[in-house]
């Protein structure tokens, strides 16, 4: 529900031509945290890793140090998790600072959905191995029932308390200052209170504004493509292919289950009004958890050429469902009610592995504070668009299961707007449905790509360093080189970990950083708090 409010950046696409087409101009949200944690503090608190074979395959393409068996160690790292999971401790940490956790409530169609993927012969599985193929009931990044976004976990327990840390809050990043001849980045200007101000580094600058702002604040800062920086009259200082090779994980509003009275879990203003004191005491009951959404499932289509990698990830999603059949659009874009209450369900069907790719633009009218233009060119690539159509397929498989049938769940079969022309459930209807009603589940990626020197398209190097610049890197989800098969808040909060053992690495001595490699506490905590580690910050 904090989708497109005031700690939204509420960024849109540019107008599509094969995507988001029923949607207002052709254009789809891609929502993004406006607020200290990103979007981790707006997102659905999924944690889920991605495959071991993704990041097998950054290191194949030539990223040297990130491969499964050296990112698993910092993903533990993070992890505070005391679930059943927890006994396995090659896969799972229990020191860090983000608890991971079930949520405390299930409704009755959590466990109805989980039983009907078991009769479809998915195996239940711990998907933060290196297995994915099955169902999961979800862990997330939760505590007790309260949302643990990077800030809550990491900053707010240390805010007060660290001498070393200082937050400037609404803040507006302009630029890196870097030095035009010998290319070395020296500080970071930004807007406050309609000032401009400068801070000066002694070591380093850390950008880590998200995939959307990350390469915004390069290119303004005269590292890009040439071309663009030229057309928007900047100074190139290096050219880099930033804003390049975007990727998301798109799916589909258009597939609807209908409930009976049976499970439908809507209910009167005095019931929800009884379910926020219920929480707000014991942080449990509807409003602790998202619904059908806690179940994940991860399948093949027909189209993977891997036999153990997944192509399609399935979600089941909650609405109303006479509004979403009424009027689609608007109830997608009006968050009314919490996830906890719904008389139907969204099949999503998530394509994981997308061959097609976007960039990110500087805004032509206003490159500072207007909204960045995001090509996603999405379903450019129409093996794309087939993934998903094989995952609606599967998906309506659900529906012939013994616990299906049992509740009286049934497939709405109005067409939806604009698709009528084609005989429903046809191929050719579930394209029209999924470029029609496209939206994604907000995890851009890949701007900033990690790659070695002698990759074109990349941007840093696999120690996060922007090429052709000193003193300068980027630490978010634009550096991965290929989006996980997977949610990407734990990845990124991997890669946190991870760039901030990379910095302690040049500037500690090695016998210092080894003892600090030994020792649980989260990387990102020792680096705020190593008094040898001084910024010398000075403001003008």
């Amino acid at each position: 529900m904090l989708q497109r409010s005031n700690i939204d950046w509420g960024y849109m696409t540019a107008p599509q031509a094969h995507s988001c087409l029923a949607r207002s101009n052709r254009q789809c949200a891609w929502p993004r945290g406006k607020v200290m944690g990103g979007s981790s503090a707006i997102n659905y608190l999924i944690y889920i890793r991605g495959g071991a074979d993704d990041y097998d395959e950054w290191q194949s393409m030539g990223n040297h140090g990130w491969s499964y068996h050296d990112v698993l160690p910092y993903f533990k790292k993070s992890e505070n998790n005391h679930d059943e999971e927890a006994h396995d401790k090659y896969y799972h940490g229990t020191g860090g600072y983000l608890t991971v956790e079930r949520f405390p409530y299930q409704d009755e169609n959590v466990h109805i959905g989980f039983k009907a993927y078991k009769e479809l012969g998915l195996p239940v599985i711990d998907q933060n191995t290196d297995e994915q193929i099955g169902v999961m009931l979800l862990q997330n990044t939760v505590k007790h029932g309260v949302r643990q976004s990077t800030n809550v976990a990491f900053i707010r327990p240390v805010r007060h308390q660290r001498k070393n840390l200082r937050i400037e809050t609404q803040a507006h990043v302009v630029r890196v200052l870097i030095d035009p001849k010998t290319k070395v980045a020296y500080g970071v200007e930004y807007f406050k209170d309609k000032q401009l101000h400068r801070v000066f580094a002694k070591k380093e600058v850390i950008l880590s504004a998200g995939t959307i702002n990350s390469p915004q604040i390069l290119m303004l800062s005269g590292v890009g493509p040439e071309y663009h920086l030229e057309e928007m009259g900047i100074t190139t200082l290096h050219s880099l292919k930033v804003g390049h090779n975007l990727q998301d994980h798109t799916t589909t509003d258009g597939v609807i289950f209908a409930l009976t009275n049976k499970t439908a879990t809507t209910v009167s203003d005095e019931e929800r009004e009884h379910d926020v004191y219920r929480y707000k005491e014991k942080h449990d009951g509807p409003l602790s958890a998202t619904g059908t959404i806690q179940l994940n499932a991860f399948v093949q289509t027909k189209y993977e050429q891997s036999h153990k990698r997944p192509d399609i990830q399935l979600t089941l999603d909650v609405t109303n469902v006479k509004n979403a059949v009424s009027d689609p659009i608007l109830t997608y874009e009006t968050n009314v009610l919490p996830l906890a209450y719904y008389d139907g369900l969204l099949l999503r069907p998530i394509l994981l592995n997308p061959k097609s790719r976007g960039v990110v633009k500087l805004n032509y009218s206003d490159p500072i504070f207007g909204a960045p233009i995001i090509e996603a060119n999405t379903f450019y690539e129409r093996i794309d668009l087939l993934r998903i159509v094989e995952g609606i397929k599967q998906g309506l498989n659900l529906l012939r299961t013994h616990s299906f049938r049992k509740i009286g769940a049934r497939l709405v079969t109005n067409s939806m707007p604009g698709c009528e022309k084609y005989k429903f459930g046809s191929d050719e209807y579930w394209e029209c449905v999924i470029t029609l009603y496209t939206n994604t589940i907000f995890h851009p990626v890949g701007t900033c790509k990690m790659g070695p020197k002698e990759d074109p398209d990349a941007v840093v190097d696999p120690h996060l360093k922007v090429h052709g610049i000193k003193n300068l890197r980027v630490i978010d989800a634009s550096i991965m080189p290929k989006i996980v098969r997977g949610n990407t808040n734990a990845p990124t909060i991997m890669i946190a970990e991870k760039g901030s053992d990379l910095i302690k690495k040049r500037w500690l001595h090695q016998s210092e950083f080894n003892s600090k490699q030994s020792d649980l506490s989260s990387g990102i905590h020792n680096f705020f708090a190593d008094t040898s580690f001084d910024f010398n910050f000075r403001r003008k």
